[in-house]
């Protein structure tokens, strides 16, 4: 069994860490134990941790995007060490500059392989885990919500957005009302809906 340390840097958001959650889902579908974090956690504790996935959001925030990075990569290790998210993807040399070595994640998680298994499970695809909520004090004012997709990317690719390079397939998802029957089934019910789109 695995340790795995899901990371969020301290910047304020309305919007739990989306693609954490999706992470948590894989690993404990495997029997892993996994913790979600809200910015620093002491050192003794982040050395029990085998993985460490830290998610990236606002482009604004990338200095204490960068805080957050380094502190872990220097408790934990590189190899340890996997980021993602939003503004990994859109500005991955300036990270790679402020932090040399490590693990970026570009755009979605669409296979296991990625991180490091042999099951090639798409880990964008799968049903996020509300449960790690409930791991912090911090309280996103939207994480009593549906969060569902009808499409992801988009046909377009104007060259001003970074859909393109987010999500650079369009498709459409599975119907909606399937979506919120799962959310249901395993979290109860919740306040709101939110479409990703």
């Amino acid at each position: 069994m695995e340790r795995i340390l899901l990371v969020e840097p301290n910047y304020k958001n309305k919007y739990p860490p989306i693609g954490l959650m999706k992470i948590s889902t894989y690993y404990k579908s495997k029997g892993d134990f996994v913790q979600y974090h809200k910015g620093i956690l002491p050192a003794m504790d982040v050395q029990s941790f085998d993985k460490i996935f830290i998610t990236t959001l606002f482009t604004f925030d990338f200095d204490m995007c960068v805080e957050t990075i380094r502190y872990y990569t220097i408790v934990a290790g590189h190899q340890k060490v996997f980021v993602g998210g939003i503004a990994a993807t859109i500005m991955p040399e300036r990270f790679e500059r402020e932090v040399p070595g490590i693990q970026l994640l570009r755009g979605q998680l669409v296979s296991s392989n990625m991180i490091g298994y042999d099951d090639d499970v798409n880990i964008d695809i799968l049903a996020l885990d509300y449960d790690i909520l409930w791991d912090i004090p911090y309280d996103s004012p939207a994480a009593d919500s549906y969060f569902i997709y009808t499409s992801r990317g988009c046909p377009r690719h104007c060259s001003f957005c970074a859909v393109r390079i987010l999500e650079p397939t369009f498709y459409e998802c599975e119907n909606v009302r399937g979506q919120i029957e799962r959310v249901d089934e395993r979290f109860g019910m919740k306040k709101s809906l939110l479409i990703m789109d």
